[in-house]
């Protein structure tokens, strides 16, 4: 649902709304409830609240850093069907995402690396190892999205957290370089948790 300004400026104005809003926060801090920061982090967004959203963001990705690790650990994967391990795979590509686009591609590597491994998806998987690829060969983000991503597809299924769908030229691409996935994993594989 789409808010005017009007509206905007109304919840912004509403001492019980921002006090329920800070509420909810502070309980979903406390809780370590990734869901509920980012129902909270969609309000703040709403509100345009770009200071607050940091912080909820940084709460989330910490989080969502600690499962990682925890999954690591035990060698347990996330599972996609489980809204705890998805919403937290969604900060995890967003962190992913933002190094990626800011040409940081060491750190969006070791990231894709373990969006690529660690999901008991096989369509996701394969959607972050195309992802990997264009990454290790440091291609642009916005030409990996010229290039590769089905935007018409995105929008007709309406997905809004991750890149899933690509035309098929990136089937070949991830063919053609699946010998440095294998190098990648095997690297990170032999770093020591």
């Amino acid at each position: 649902m789409e808010l005017s300004q009007d509206e905007i400026l109304q919840l912004k104005n509403n001492s019980s709304f921002i006090n329920e809003l800070n509420n909810r926060e502070r309980e979903a801090k406390e809780e370590k409830d990734i869901i509920k920061l980012y129902e909270v982090l969609d309000s703040l967004l709403v509100l345009e609240q770009h200071e607050q959203v940091n912080k909820i963001y940084s709460a989330i990705l910490e989080i969502s850093l600690e499962l990682l690790h925890s999954k690591l650990k035990t060698e347990e994967l996330f599972d996609l069907d489980n809204e705890k391990d998805h919403y937290s795979l969604r900060a995890i590509y967003e962190y992913g995402i933002e190094q990626y686009r800011f040409n940081r591609f060491h750190e969006a590597k070791e990231l894709f690396i373990m969006l690529s491994i660690l999901t008991n998806s096989p369509i996701f998987r394969g959607a972050m190892q195309i992802h990997l690829v264009a990454i290790l060969k440091e291609i642009p983000f916005d030409e990996f999205i010229e290039k590769f991503v089905d935007m018409e597809k995105m929008k007709s299924t309406n997905e809004s957290f991750f890149i899933l769908y690509f035309y098929d030229n990136a089937n070949q691409f991830l063919h053609e370089n699946s010998q440095l996935i294998r190098d990648a994993i095997i690297e990170v594989k032999n770093i020591k948790i």
